[in-house]
């Protein structure tokens, strides 16, 4: 069986303490290996997007552990975990972040000047990344002349951007269209699977679940049987 390219370990995240504490994520242990989509669903202020910030390193637990490629990742300083953000993770968010003043291909190459990606290779680098999102004959467009499914395609290239080993997509259907939600639902499982990618997507969109490998149902922050 395949080592797990990313796991949590008992995980807790509290905000504040006495009267005013909130556990938004309560005792949570999951993995996720290369290759697979795993769907994490459950009610909004269940803790989901919570979970996520910490599977990518974005946000400290509390308490528990968070290893990655089996590192344990608890054990870092703060000054070193932008290195491993930019090593192990690409992002994708329901608003796309994309630079508006930028094309599609300078959107791309930014994320790879960021990782240090070899300076001469970058535009051809990101012109590939674009081609193989299906948005070979619009790298020159700005977002703003972009339809919505089209922006989320210019955010997976970003994310593929410098061959990351996992993908977290934080509500990436939640401003598209049906049709248009089910065409990206299907792009990450092609990413994960053609690629060998982990990609664990945060969702309330129940046509995620035909895309997923595995899904895990969060309720009050912790996961329901």
């Amino acid at each position: 069986m395949t080592n797990p390219i990313l796991k949590i370990n008992d995980v807790t995240k509290i905000y504040g303490e006495g009267d005013n504490k909130v556990v938004a994520v309560d005792s949570v242990t999951l993995s996720i290996t290369r290759g697979e989509v795993l769907l994490i669903m459950g009610p909004s202020g269940s803790g989901k997007t919570t979970l996520l910030s910490m599977m990518g390193c974005i946000l400290r637990p509390t308490k528990g552990d968070v290893v990655v490629d089996e590192q344990l990742i608890t054990d870092f300083t703060e000054d070193a975990l932008p290195d491993i953000r930019k090593r192990y993770f690409g992002f994708v968010f329901q608003s796309f972040n994309l630079f508006p003043s930028l094309k599609a291909v300078e959107n791309v190459e930014l994320v790879l000047r960021l990782k240090n990606h070899d300076k001469k290779e970058m535009r051809k680098e990101a012109l590939k990344l674009l081609e193989t999102v299906g948005l070979g004959k619009r790298t020159n467009f700005y977002p703003e002349d972009l339809s919505g499914g089209e922006k989320q395609r210019v955010a997976f290239a970003r994310a593929l951007a410098g061959e990351p080993a996992i993908i977290l997509a934080d509500e990436p259907t939640g401003n598209l269209d049906s049709k248009t939600g089910m065409m990206v639902l299907k792009l990450l499982r092609d990413i994960a699977e053609n690629f060998e990618k982990a990609v664990a997507i945060v969702s309330h969109d129940p046509k995620a679940l035909d895309t997923a490998h595995r899904v895990v149902h969060l309720e009050d922050g912790r996961i329901k049987a």
